[in-house]
């Protein structure tokens, strides 16, 4: 590794007086104070502290014909591994490595690993919170014309060994399109269509024990509206096609379920000043009710799951909602209001959400003494997010959050926990970006 690091370095100096080069870093370690963190605690538990890291180091390279970035990444606890290192090397990846061939001013393929973020990173995000991070090996074709509109077309082929891809959680394959376009100053819109691959055991719903791969897709866009201070975004996303593994019909035939998922959201934000602002939304995601025990209903998957987003973004921060949880369950309903406040080197805010299971919750007590199908208030509860930080330079940035969430007993019965729990959350952490090298072009 050191010898890469001495060899690329010694190309990039000789060759800088025909590009641009850039050589930068990030160290960014974090402290967490976990304490029902996810999902909610048992009561006379002791909070969990640990610290991460994440260690990056990257290359830039732009030229007239092409673009080349590579990004190695190092993530590990503190702690996690002996001071006298035997064996190291597998906390350390490539986290991006891609070249971009510009055909010309409009026309581009960028191809390697690479992050993909679009829009507000709903459905597509680099997932950035997390110390790992989120990236893609695939192969993009783009093509962007200034005041015009953007084009981008996303294709994935994972494979391992002949047609059984045995990485769980990896998609097999992906393709997506996503259009964007500006109409004046006060409207944007972004339309994305993606279909997504996972490696399954069922073909066109039958033959159990053959390999496959299991399609679905979403369909959906975000529009962006600007008047004066107000800025509203609006996502509209279905998600359509088949659910990974089978189920029995009366028939005795072995079917897969069809997926028949939505999610709609509305964001605001009002900038009082150059310092100020306020916010607030409201986002459903659709999800399967615990009450309908019709056979129809059950033949159908009707969660919204948003694939590779930024989760982490939406819903809370801690991560009690689709950040590896979640999926095909009850659905959500968020309502939530934020404020946010920078000047000089001080950032500070809040976010505060209430929180809805989006269908119906089966509730055993009630259903036990009448008899009948009973369902539980959808109330899960509600979740107060805050944070500061020190940008103490262009390069340095002190942060720190704590967060807490006041469940109900309906989110106790989804999620575990006890009632008289207390569940928050602690973080602190510093982010350190040098630009150790730069060449002008």
């Amino acid at each position: 590794m050191r010898n890469l690091f001495t060899f690329i370095i010694a190309l990039f100096s000789i060759t800088a007086m025909y590009a641009q080069f850039t050589l930068n870093g990030e160290i960014r370690p974090r402290t967490e104070f976990l304490h029902g963190y996810k999902a909610p605690t048992m009561q006379n538990t002791t909070a969990t502290i640990l610290t991460s890291q994440r260690t990056r180091l990257g290359f830039g390279y732009v030229a007239d014909r092409f673009d080349v970035g590579i990004q190695i990444q190092d993530v590990r606890a503190w702690g996690a591994e002996k001071q006298l290192v035997v064996d190291d090397g597998f906390h350390t990846t490539i986290h991006q490595a891609w070249a971009k061939i510009k055909f010309n001013k409009n026309l581009a393929l960028k191809v390697g690993r690479q992050e993909l973020v679009y829009d507000d990173s709903r459905i597509l995000g680099n997932v950035g919170w997390a110390q790992q991070a989120r990236s893609h090996d695939l192969a993009l074709l783009t093509y962007e014309k200034k005041d015009a509109f953007k084009l981008h077309f996303g294709f994935a082929l994972n494979s391992m060994q002949a047609h059984y891809y045995p990485i769980a959680g990896n998609y097999k394959s992906m393709h997506y399109l996503w259009f964007n376009k500006a109409f004046g100053d006060h409207y944007k819109l972004s339309v994305l269509i993606l279909n997504n691959g996972v490696q399954d055991t069922v073909i066109n719903g039958a033959d159990v024990g053959k390999d496959a791969t299991t399609f679905s897709q979403i369909v959906g866009q975000r529009s962006v509206i600007n008047v004066g201070k107000l800025t509203a975004g609006i996502n509209l996303y279905y998600q359509a096609g088949y659910d990974k593994g089978v189920y029995n019909n009366d028939a005795g035939d072995t079917l897969q379920r069809k997926v028949g998922g939505y999610n709609i959201g509305i964001d605001l934000k009002f900038k009082i000043n150059d310092n100020f602002s306020v916010g607030g939304g409201f986002e459903m995601l659709s999800g399967n009710s615990q009450t309908d025990t019709t056979k129809a209903y059950a033949q159908k998957n009707h969660a919204f799951t948003p694939l590779y987003g930024t989760n982490h973004k939406f819903n809370g921060w801690m991560d009690y909602f689709y950040v590896g949880n979640h999926v095909n369950s009850v659905g959500l309903n968020d309502f939530y209001v934020n404020v946010n406040y920078k000047k000089n080197k001080i950032l500070t805010g809040a976010a505060f959400h209430y929180f809805m299971a989006n269908a119906q919750v089966y509730d055993a007590v009630a259903s036990a003494k009448s008899g009948n199908i009973e369902a539980m208030s959808s109330g899960l509860g509600m979740e107060l997010d805050t944070y500061l930080g020190y940008k103490l330079s262009k390069d340095v940035l002190f942060k720190f959050g704590v967060s807490g969430m006041f469940d109900t007993e309906t989110m106790r019965v989804l999620k575990g926990g006890d009632y008289g729990a207390s569940n928050y959350w602690g973080w602190a952490m510093i982010v350190v970006k040098p630009t150790f090298f730069k060449t002008d072009k």
